[in-house]
């Protein structure tokens, strides 16, 4: 008997264990996609390579790129013909992130964790596919 309960308080504290190192996603690597409404559904498709794909919409912003710097938990994309006017954002937090214009780096920006659950791009709200 006290070997089983033993056996369980183990098996019990591995599943325990397992859950807390599960690793915490926090790149936005995948693709990102606008459902329609105003417009048709268009995706940004975030590839493992650091370059960023238009799909359906935005797509005479290629060639784009993207990079996320884990220490300051900053997104930042560039892409090309942008006419580098500054845009708005509305009350955004860790869940929704909005990409605002930086024109010291030429690039857009925002604050990116493993809470983000969508990505404001330019007005389009996309959500992981």
């Amino acid at each position: 008997m006290k070997s089983l309960l033993f056996f369980s308080f183990l098996l019990l504290l591995s599943i325990v264990a397992s859950c807390l190192l599960k690793p915490t996603v926090i790149s936005p690597e995948g693709t990102w996609t606008y459902p329609g409404g105003a417009v048709e559904p268009m995706s940004m498709v975030f590839n493992a390579d650091g370059k960023l794909t238009f799909v359906g919409g935005f797509k005479k912003f290629h060639p784009a790129t993207w990079q996320y710097d884990k220490k300051t938990q900053k997104l930042q994309i560039k892409i090309s013909n942008y006419d580098k006017i500054d845009n708005e954002c509305g009350a955004y937090n860790d869940e929704y992130s909005c990409l605002l214009y930086n024109s010291k780096t030429d690039s857009f920006e925002c604050k990116w964790t493993e809470k983000t659950k969508s990505l404001s791009f330019l007005g389009w709200n996309f959500l992981r596919k």
